[in-house]
């Protein structure tokens, strides 16, 4: 009875928590419009916001695919970047945006160890590119920018710069390390 239980209980809980993800993720994006439209009708409009969101992504891609509308991005980039909070929120984004966008350069140039956030401790992460400069010129050493990416979420994480020589390469590709660093180390 014990085992059976068990069983039962690992097979449900990863159908449990994706059904419970992806309703959550349907309400969040659905209410956006759906409780301001129910106000305004006063009756339940489940689903109107998730259709009407999906239909705002697809309206916005026509109109950031034609000239006139990659003008008006322009213009509403030029205002947002002279706002003095929402410059720096934004800017982020973007930039985090058109990493992850770029086909042409890869984010994450190589996999690699290294000891944080103690001599130690390792930690898997990523090189995405030379560091500044002034790195380089205040600490005598060749230093390399590296994201250390957070488990079960590889989008969040730190960014540190470390000497060449504190780091170890790794001969993993950067999706297997993805899905390693996803699984808390559980799938290599």
């Amino acid at each position: 009875m014990k085992k059976l239980f068990i069983t039962g209980l690992f097979v449900l809980i990863p159908i449990a928590l994706t059904v419970s993800i992806i309703f959550w993720l349907f309400n969040s994006i659905d209410s956006i419009f759906r409780n301001p439209l129910e106000i305004l009708f006063g009756i339940p409009l489940v689903g109107v916001g998730f259709v009407l969101t999906i239909a705002l992504i697809f309206a916005t891609g026509i109109i950031a695919s034609n000239y006139l509308g990659k003008k008006l991005i322009e213009r509403t980039e030029t205002a947002l970047r002279k706002i003095p909070i929402v410059n720096t929120v934004y800017i982020s984004i973007k930039q985090m945006m058109d990493t992850i966008c770029n086909d042409q350069k890869k984010a994450f140039k190589s996999v690699v160890l290294v000891r944080y956030p103690s001599k130690d401790i390792f930690a898997i992460g990523f090189i995405t590119s030379d560091a500044a400069g002034e790195a380089n010129e205040r600490t005598g050493k060749t230093m390399k920018s590296i994201f250390i990416p957070t488990t079960p979420n590889p989008t969040s994480g730190m960014m540190v710069m470390l000497p060449i020589e504190d780091i170890t390469h790794l001969d993993m590709p950067v999706d297997a390390a993805i899905k390693l660093i996803v699984s808390g180390g559980i799938i290599n």
